[in-house]
């Protein structure tokens, strides 16, 4: 049972990490379980069997395949991981995340949690694929013009000797 000096600093310390304006939360590496969340994260109140990949994926079995689960590489590397997972936000809707995870050590060095944190970037994603089409386009057609353009120089050389071979004056220079 927490006492009122814990009460106020459990409190508090809600309020610091609900000040954050994207999802963070702490998770224990041992089970996936959610230990704390800010209100970003959309999770609502915490229950028992919250875990990260329910509540971001949508699935009872930790990331794996084309999603590195963050949990996974800190226990490999004992460091920083950051990586890309599509997430489902509050309301349903699939986004892409910039995942960030930091290991938490106990105090004879072992991992016990992480924190995770997620910058949504799905509107960057987007933005980015949108150029690289136009870049596709800006090139294809670069290479329709300079096609064209080497056509009408041939064209142009072709004149120029039927000219000659009639006596003529060349007219493109």
């Amino acid at each position: 049972m927490m006492d009122d000096k814990q009460m106020d600093k459990a409190a508090y310390l809600q309020k610091v990490i609900d000040s954050f304006t994207h999802p963070f939360y702490v998770i224990d590496i041992e089970n996936y379980k959610i230990k704390f969340a800010n209100k970003a994260c959309g999770f609502g109140v915490l229950t028992e069997d919250m875990t990260c990949h329910l509540m971001t994926h949508k699935s009872v079995v930790p990331c794996g395949g084309a999603h590195i689960c963050p949990i996974d590489e800190i226990r490999k590397e004992q460091k920083s991981v950051k990586t890309e997972h599509i997430h489902y936000n509050k309301e349903g809707e699939k986004r892409i995340m910039e995942v960030h995870g930091d290991p938490v050590f106990d105090d004879d060095g072992k991992l016990i949690m992480m924190i995770e944190y997620a910058f949504d970037i799905t509107d960057m994603k987007e933005s980015e694929a949108g150029l690289k089409n136009k870049i596709a386009e800006i090139e294809k057609f670069n290479k329709l013009m300079l096609d064209r353009e080497e056509r009408i120089m041939g064209l142009k050389k072709e004149i120029n000797d039927l000219l000659k071979s009639i006596g003529k004056s060349p007219k493109y220079g």
